[in-house]
């Protein structure tokens, strides 16, 4: 009924910013001078981890703004 967890890291992710996903974007098309907006201007990623438990199977996801 009660498990003692032995997490396992089954994936791990770090997501692009705005901005890079936006810079990537703008290059793909063939833009090189950039007038963004403050909006489009945000640095904030992502750092997503996700683990199993080797015993009961539980999943817990750890999301960390980098």
């Amino acid at each position: 009924m009660f498990c003692k967890h032995e997490w396992e890291l089954v994936s791990e992710t770090v997501t692009e910013s705005t901005f890079e996903r936006t810079i990537a974007a703008l290059h793909e098309v063939g833009v090189t001078k950039l007038d963004l907006p403050w909006q489009l201007a945000d640095g904030t990623r992502k750092h997503i981890q996700t683990f199993t438990c080797k015993k009961c199977g539980k999943l817990k996801r750890f999301v960390e703004d980098l």
